[in-house]
């Protein structure tokens, strides 16, 4: 699987909502791990930040792997327009487009 992240942060900037990335989120909620948008620790980052493992380990036996990329498109949505973030949403649009994802 190769997810199309758009790389917003938006996910890392929400990780104070998710219980299991308590060790690695600030007092404002935001994953300490980011910097300059991008994660330091991306190639050691938890299992729950890797859209691939998270498939493989407890998805991939009750839906297929474009429903799982498409939820997960649509959560990275949900995120960038929380955040207003216009070129996000955009981004995340022309992917979902692009690889013709359905519902």
């Amino acid at each position: 699987m190769n997810f199309p992240c758009v790389q917003c942060g938006h996910c890392c900037r929400s990780a104070g909502e998710i219980p299991a990335l308590a060790d690695c989120v600030g007092a404002d909620g935001i994953c300490r791990h980011l910097q300059n948008n991008r994660c330091e620790i991306y190639e050691n980052r938890p299992a729950i930040c890797n859209v691939e493992k998270m498939f493989a380990a407890h998805f991939a036996a009750i839906m297929d792997e474009p429903t799982f990329i498409r939820k997960n498109l649509d959560a990275c949505l949900k995120l960038a327009t929380a955040a207003n973030d216009h070129a996000a949403q955009q981004k995340i649009r022309a992917e979902i487009s692009e690889k013709k994802i359905s519902s």
